[in-house]
């Protein structure tokens, strides 16, 4: 990661897009940056790798393209990196960037105001939906709001999806079948060995594409917290946590991250959730 980012920096008016597949990563990626930045600007300054960079293919590579010192580039990118608040870092340092391109949906949604915020309104471009299983589906439309992202899936006699009337009762069918503002569950069967593999996403289907459905990833099942008969599902945890986080904005506050669980040891039970906040002006 170090030598993407000295490469990218150094290289900076050449870079279009910036990415990750998920949000997260991507926000770890500016975590690093907040970390380093000091010693990526020192070896663009002296066109030196650091020493701790071992790898000889990984130091020529990146050698070649740090070339000989360059004071005023490292100068001009070290002056983004010094301002007390990093609102809109990643249009200062890239400055012909045109998109980030990284994944916004489902569990991700959380990291979208924080996304915004290194952006500098850079528009969020979610092109896929996909797992380590495989890949599922494009958005069709990238440009639209990642609140508004749908994805066509396609159309394929190995993938299908269950519908869910019961809790006991599980149809398969197929997503040529599929019904508009129902909900299912993704089946899939692929090349690398899964068989009517159930991935555990469900889907409400948004539209058609031509033949294809278009579907709005809605929560992962069986991600939930339970107290004694309450059932609390990753979606209505998410919306939670978006309506309470409002409370933070007024005071300056940016939720980074959350995570929760179910704490039975009292009488009644409860859930806790842990936030982790950070002042805006000293976002870095």
């Amino acid at each position: 990661m170090y030598c993407q980012l000295l490469c990218g920096l150094v290289q900076r008016d050449q870079v279009l897009r910036v990415g990750a597949v998920f949000a997260s990563a991507f926000l770890r990626a500016v975590k690093f940056l907040e970390d380093y930045w000091k010693e990526l600007c020192s070896n663009i300054s002296s066109g030196h790798v650091s020493d701790w960079i071992t790898e000889p293919s990984c130091r020529n590579a990146v050698s070649l393209i740090l070339g000989k010192p360059n004071p005023d580039l490292a100068d001009l990118v070290e002056h983004e990196f010094a301002t007390k608040s990093w609102e809109g870092i990643i249009k200062k340092l890239w400055p012909r960037t045109k998109y980030i391109e990284v994944i916004v949906t489902g569990s991700m949604a959380q990291y979208i105001p924080t996304l915004e915020f290194y952006s500098g309104g850079l528009p969020l471009i979610s092109t896929m939906y996909a797992s380590s299983e495989c890949y599922f589906g494009i958005n069709l439309k990238p440009l639209s709001k990642p609140h508004d992202v749908v994805l066509s899936n396609g159309v394929s006699d190995q993938n299908c999806v269950l519908k869910e009337d019961e809790i006991d009762k599980l149809e398969t069918v197929d997503l040529v079948d599929v019904k508009l503002g129902h909900y299912y569950e993704l089946v899939v069967t692929t090349f690398t060995g899964l068989y009517r593999y159930r991935v555990g996403d469900i889907l409400m289907v948004t539209g058609f594409h031509n033949n294809a459905p278009q579907f709005r990833f809605m929560h992962r099942r069986n991600v939930v917290l339970s107290v004694d008969t309450d059932k609390t599902n990753e979606e209505d945890l998410l919306n939670a946590v978006t309506q309470a986080k409002l409370l933070l904005e007024p005071l300056g506050f940016l939720l980074i991250e959350y995570t929760s669980y179910a704490d039975t040891s009292s009488i009644p039970g409860h859930y806790v959730l842990f936030w982790e906040v950070r002042v805006k002006e000293t976002m870095m």
